[in-house]
């Protein structure tokens, strides 16, 4: 995700996935540019193969069933990248790494992204399988300014992509 080619040809593609979306998963609310996707999927899965999913778009534009992703693409406005999971459950996510989207562009955020500390919750049951439904940043870089962390905010209230229920 260097320089700004990767970053207009992946937004292209997330809005893409905005304008035909909503049939197949929950998505937050409109009303920001999309988030970049980066081009090839690197998630790790669990040692012990359990723990909830989370949808993750991270070079799939309709989405794919991921635990512990290290590239995540959260919502059409938000990317984890670089993430290391301490815990993963049914529960809960636990885990550190770097945050960017399209609400911080302006701040250079997709060539420095911001190090933070995330936890992923309130799951879901869809078809049979549990999905993270929401995401709180519990430490963020100091870095982020107030602006910032109120854009984030403002992109996706927090809320992530599942799969619609039947």
């Amino acid at each position: 995700m260097r320089g700004i080619g990767p970053w207009v040809a992946a937004a292209a593609v997330a809005a893409a996935v905005a304008g035909c979306g909503g049939e197949s998963a929950q998505e937050p609310e409109e009303g920001a540019a999309p988030s970049a996707t980066p081009q090839e999927p690197t998630a790790q899965a669990p040692t012990d193969g359990t723990g909830a999913y989370v949808l993750n778009r991270y070079g799939d534009e309709q989405g794919f069933d991921d635990r512990r992703p290290t590239e995540y693409v959260a919502t059409e406005f938000t990317t984890f990248s670089g993430m290391e999971w301490d815990e993963w459950s049914q529960d809960r996510a636990r885990g550190e790494g770097d945050l960017l989207g399209t609400w911080c562009m302006e701040q250079g955020c997709q060539n420095d992204p911001y190090e933070v500390e995330v936890e992923l919750g309130d799951p879901v049951d869809v078809g049979g399988t549990r999905y993270f439904t929401t995401y709180t940043i519990t430490e963020y870089d100091e870095d982020m300014t107030d602006g910032v962390r109120r854009a984030l905010e403002d992109a996706d209230g927090g809320r992530l992509g599942y799969p619609a229920q039947e």
